[in-house]
This record gives C-alpha cells, sequence and structure tokens, in this order.
C-alpha cells in the first residue's frame, strides 16, 4: 500500500514538472515567435516608438524595452544587440519548428471562444475582422464548431 501512494507522490511530482517544463518552453517559444513577427512588421504596428528615454535608435527592436529603459550606455547596447544576434538564429529556428503547433491551438481557442459568444457577438466580431482586412477565410475557420453544431459542452454559449 505505502509503495503505492509513493508511487502515486512520484507521478504527481513528475506530471507537475513537465507541466511547468511544458508552460516554460511554451512562453519562450511565443515569445520568440512574436519577436520575430514584430521585428519582420518593421515594428509594433499602429503605434509610435516610444519617446523620450525609451526612443528607439536603429537595432533597438531587438532590445526589450525594459532594459532600454535603464539609460544603456552605448556600449552597453552594443553588447546587448550583439548578444541579440547571437541567438538569433537558434530563436528563429525554435519559433519556425512550433509556429505551426501555435497556429493550430490559437485557432482551436478561437473556434471554441465563437462557440461562447452570442450570435450577434459573433455578427459583430465578423464585421471587426471584415473591416481590418484580416483573414478573409478566417470567419468561416473561426465558425467551424458553431456551424456544425459541435460545439464542446464547456465552451457551449449558455
Amino acid at each position: 500500500m505505502n509503495d503505492a501512494i509513493t508511487s502515486l507522490g512520484n507521478a504527481r511530482k513528475r506530471g507537475l514538472y513537465l507541466l511547468l517544463v511544458v508552460a516554460v518552453t511554451a512562453g519562450a517559444a511565443g515569445g520568440a515567435i512574436d519577436r520575430i513577427w514584430v521585428a519582420r512588421q518593421g515594428g509594433l504596428v499602429g503605434r509610435q516608438p516610444d519617446q523620450g528615454r525609451l526612443a528607439a535608435k536603429p537595432g533597438d527592436n531587438a532590445i526589450p524595452s525594459a532594459l532600454r529603459a535603464l539609460d544603456l550606455t552605448d556600449e552597453q547596447r552594443g553588447r546587448i544587440l550583439s548578444l541579440a544576434e547571437k541567438y538569433r538564429p537558434a530563436a528563429e529556428s525554435l519559433a519556425q519548428s512550433v509556429a505551426p503547433r501555435v497556429q493550430q491551438l490559437d485557432l482551436q481557442l478561437r473556434e471554441e471562444a465563437m462557440c461562447v459568444l452570442t450570435p450577434a457577438q459573433r455578427d459583430t466580431w465578423i464585421a471587426q475582422r471584415k473591416r481590418e482586412g484580416l483573414g478573409t477565410d478566417e470567419p468561416g475557420q473561426m465558425l467551424r464548431l458553431v456551424s456544425a453544431g459541435q460545439c464542446p459542452k464547456d465552451a457551449a454559449q449558455k
């Protein structure tokens, strides 16, 4: 009996450890994907560069704003930019390898989120997406579960 309880405790610890590793990995991958996407888009869309002490210098998009807020010297800025270049290939490789799975999870989340919305809210969402000109096939993908009447019970609108 004691062996069974000990084994269950070890399994629980391994499960929690695995969950922690997956969460940290997902966070790192998401951050890497976001940084790459923002860099390739030429910065944040719809935002002006930070003003004052956070004003971006050429190449500063590779330095997180929290570090730029520290009034870095030119030497520090250069060293951090060198580090960013050093890790960029690994980050891009990782981002490319996990991007399809992240996109699939994002689509699943959005499909189930549509199940929570009322029909009027879904119509408003579709109209907003059309005005933004984003993904003409996106509403069809997102509404797949709703249209097929396959919303999960825990996500279905009540």
